[in-house]
């Protein structure tokens, strides 16, 4: 991102808009220092104003996604159970499936000043002179992602494709989920891939991201040729690549301040040939707004003082079924395959050493109750957390392609393929044919178990047992077991807060099951 470090001044435009919470804070990933507020009639005079309101547009990502992305993509999964009773009742809620309308996840305010910004630019910046047409595709590319999010949590949320820049047309019922995947998500996406000139960026849409997220939607809906056809371009414009040692894989998370009593911690890596898009927060930036919206929110939830969420014992469980921690077990079941995983000791640690690395204590703690430390490898004060998320990666690529290799092909060779691609980038056991299984079913349940193991903490496990159909599967003996209430099918989609259904009644009925 060295490129585009400029400490110029920009003037950025955004009407605020009190009804859905517009709190504007525009330091942002590019470091730039905006420092108004105007109409869009005096601004989005040229390209560097379009800039200006693009940064605007990553700097509302931030805001939105900083818990949301993880609160909504990981922890209703089986990755995690209920942690300390002191915790957060909302955040213990998701993890006990009995989410209720009050609960403080559940609010878009920010989601909708994200996508304000993003129409903002898809309108203005056509109006200028030699317009780049990259920061265009980068707003298409935006709105479409932030609108693939709503739909997957709510199925169904008011849909607004010109900025808001009145108070007249605030009050929309809801669209139908199908209907915006249709009309605005497929053709911005589109659009994005069409205008995009950049191949790749860590921070920003480029054409890499434009593909994972067609490949995504694509997935969602069960295209799964196009979903092909998506990460193949990402394939041919070999930009990226996946890393093949222990220490490069955990560097691609590593967030960890070094301190006087812990001089052997890193500081923040976050680094590697697999990130294709996060989104970036910098301890640089001082801290914006009374929320701090550009710190991010991953230490919070992963690995705290009072911890809301456990790795699952179901997880724990199956993780060492297919990756025995016992050198017997190991060695009866896979033979003269040595582990990759060493400890600080220069002893040899049996398993999936990604097991380890993404568990508080590491090789050194192997059971109880443990939290997730694949970022962080200690707690960090939330004024202070700059852990990037990680939004879209190469091995959730290949996995994903592997998921559509087996819809594709009878005969699971494709997909198994790809899934030894990544056995191999990661110096483990290749899977045999038999062990993959015999039917589309137990193949594609073994490609979500490998996705399971390799994303774990990205927000991806409860979308793929969404897109699969496997939520009430995988989740409903989970919950007989501890005692909890059983997930039902109207309870898929998070329920609308109370308070947007109180300030628009045309979002009335609220969901159903809640």
């Amino acid at each position: 991102m060295k490129q585009y470090r400029n400490k110029s001044k920009f003037k950025i435009a955004f009407l605020l808009l009190t009804v859905f919470g517009l709190n504007v804070s525009c330091e942002d990933i590019l470091e730039q220092e905006p420092i108004s507020e105007i109409g869009p009639n005096k601004f989005w005079k040229n390209n560097s104003d379009a800039l200006a309101g693009i940064i605007g547009m990553y700097d509302g990502m931030q805001a939105t996604y900083r818990f949301n992305y993880h609160l909504w993509g990981e922890f209703r999964s089986d990755n995690f159970k209920a942690g300390s009773s002191g915790a957060t009742l909302d955040r213990l809620e998701l993890v006990r499936q009995n989410i209720t309308e009050g609960n403080s996840t559940l609010r878009w305010d920010n989601l909708y000043v994200l996508i304000n910004r993003a129409n903002q630019a898809i309108k203005y910046i056509p109006t200028i002179t030699a317009y780049d047409k990259s920061l265009l595709a980068e707003a298409h590319a935006v709105r479409a992602f932030s609108y693939f999010k709503a739909i997957n949590v709510w199925g169904s949320v008011p849909l607004y494709t010109l900025p808001t820049e009145s108070v007249t047309d605030i009050q929309r019922p809801r669209t139908p989920g199908a209907t915006i995947l249709t009309d605005v998500i497929i053709p911005d996406m589109l659009k994005a891939e069409e205008l995009m000139i950049t191949n790749s960026s860590n921070f920003r849409f480029s054409k890499a991201s434009i593909y994972c997220l067609q490949a995504e939607v694509y997935m969602w809906i069960k295209d799964y040729p196009k979903a092909k056809a998506a990460i193949e371009k990402l394939i041919a414009l070999n930009a990226y690549s996946l890393v093949t040692t222990v220490q490069a894989w955990e560097d691609l998370f590593y967030n960890t301040p070094i301190s006087t009593t812990n001089p052997s911690f890193r500081g923040k890596i976050q680094t590697g040939p697999e990130l294709i898009f996060s989104i970036r927060f910098d301890i640089a930036e001082s801290a914006t707004g009374a929320f701090a919206y550009n710190r991010s929110g991953v230490s919070s939830m992963f690995y705290t003082g009072i911890p809301a969420f456990y790795l699952s014992s179901s997880l724990q469980s199956k993780w060492i079924e297919r990756f025995p921690t016992d050198q017997a077990a190991w060695e009866a079941k896979y033979p003269g395959v040595p582990p990759a995983g060493v400890s600080s000791t220069g002893t040899l640690v049996y398993g999936d050493w990604r097991y380890f690395l993404s568990r508080d204590g590491g090789y050194a703690n192997t059971s109880g109750n443990v939290q997730c430390a694949k970022y962080n490898k200690t707690a960090i004060n939330g004024a202070f957390d700059d852990t990037d998320i990680v939004i879209y990666r190469y091995a959730d690529m290949i996995l994903l392609l592997a998921e559509a290799e087996n819809q594709l092909n009878a005969d699971g060779a494709a997909a198994l393929a790809r899934i030894n691609q990544i056995r191999t980038a990661r110096k483990l056991p290749l899977a045999t044919l038999d062990e993959f299984g015999a039917t589309k079913e137990e193949r594609e349940n073994y490609i979500l178990d490998e996705r399971q193991f390799e994303l774990l903490g990205e927000g991806k496990r409860w979308w793929d047992l969404r897109r699969t159909n496997k939520a009430l599967e995988v989740l409903n003996p989970i919950l007989e077991t501890a005692g909890l209430p059983l997930l039902t099918e109207d309870r898929l989609l998070f329920p609308i807060h109370f308070v947007h259904l109180v300030e628009n009644p045309n979002l009335l009925p609220q969901n159903a099951g809640y």
